[in-house]
């Protein structure tokens, strides 16, 4: 079950939308649904380009993007004489944490601003989908602005997102001619696959979309420094420590594919990762580089003495910032 299945926000859009059945893959296949019929109402899609094209007719949907600050005078002398004045303070909702903001014109187009500014335009292709997202489950949106939260329905968003966007008919041949029967996806495929797919996609929703076409387990994770769920209640509650306790490599973010989840290859939340492990290596040694190695998950123990499952796996991983990202898929015949 996915986690979103028991947010009430989520069932209530399940229930407003007359779905039944598990509500995220009920929303999901409702908005895949939605698209699929549009494109076969256009003759069949062969590019993301074209793809977005024909759902955005559909939606009454434009995209603005804002690349540097002079864009949004250009927004405001475009808009606003049409008494369009929201658009007169667009920059003060784009701080660090927006990516974007939809407004519904007075003639019922909408307009989803996106921010490719510095950082942001790694998340460019993500975000314009995240906004189409929203219409594909709300008739009308008179304004709306996307920033990085944690809200449930902001989180189902992405979900839709990464499931729409990358649309099925044209990612997946590429997927299946870029990777043998059985061969282990690298971080090298994934590159490939998504310059072939589309240049502006991020590494990681293109690495996400390989994930769930895998027949084969593979495990995401993301490591970085940080205290254990007790450290952390005791820090929060201002309680005396002789020495502050010092941060430990934890995995902070786990997502197995559906083979990795039938054979029970997972870690767990916030579990120490092993001086060992070349994920260890990546981060103290500050690699500056994608590295790769095996290892034998047997090694990543628990305070209670247990450990994970004896695979022999093959792991590859890439620092972001203060934290790293990796795969971990077992290797073959086991």
């Amino acid at each position: 079950m996915n986690k979103l299945d028991q947010e009430q926000d989520v069932v209530n859009l399940a229930e407003k939308l007359g779905l039944t059945g598990s509500p995220v893959a009920a929303i999901i296949n409702f908005c895949q649904d939605q698209i699929d019929t549009w494109v076969r109402d256009a003759g069949g899609v062969n590019s993301v380009d074209e793809l977005e094209a024909v759902v955005t007719n559909r939606l009454n949907l434009v995209f603005e993007e804002i690349n540097t600050d002079d864009d949004f005078e250009r927004l405001k002398a475009k808009y606003v004489p049409l008494g369009e004045f929201v658009f007169a303070a667009l920059s003060v909702d784009m701080d660090d944490d927006t990516y974007g903001t939809m407004v519904r014109l007075k003639d019922g187009t909408h307009v989803a601003v996106i921010d490719c500014r510095g950082d942001k335009a790694a998340r460019r292709f993500f975000t314009r989908w995240h906004e189409i997202a929203h219409l594909l489950v709300e008739e009308s949106v008179d304004k709306q602005v996307f920033r990085s939260t944690d809200e449930p329905l902001e989180r189902l968003m992405d979900q839709i997102a990464g499931h729409v966007g990358f649309y099925d008919s044209i990612f997946t041949p590429l997927f299946n001619s870029s990777l043998s029967e059985g061969e282990l996806l690298t971080f090298e495929h994934i590159e490939s696959i998504r310059q072939d797919f589309c240049a502006s996609a991020s590494f990681q929703s293109t690495l996400f979309a390989c994930q769930r076409r895998m027949r084969t387990p593979m495990l995401y994770v993301e490591i970085r420094m940080a205290h254990s769920e007790s450290e952390r209640r005791s820090l929060k509650q201002m309680r005396m420590f002789d020495d502050v306790p010092e941060e430990k490599l934890r995995v902070r973010i786990t997502v197995p594919n559906e083979a990795a989840l039938d054979i029970g290859l997972r870690t767990r939340w916030n579990m120490r990762v092993p001086e060992s492990s070349i994920l260890f290596s990546t981060v103290h040694d500050n690699a500056d580089s994608d590295t790769s190695g095996d290892e034998n998950l047997s090694t990543w123990t628990f305070s209670s003495g247990d450990s994970l499952m004896d695979y022999d796996v093959f792991i590859q991983a890439r620092r972001i910032g203060d934290s790293v990202m990796a795969t971990i898929q077992p290797r073959r015949g086991q």
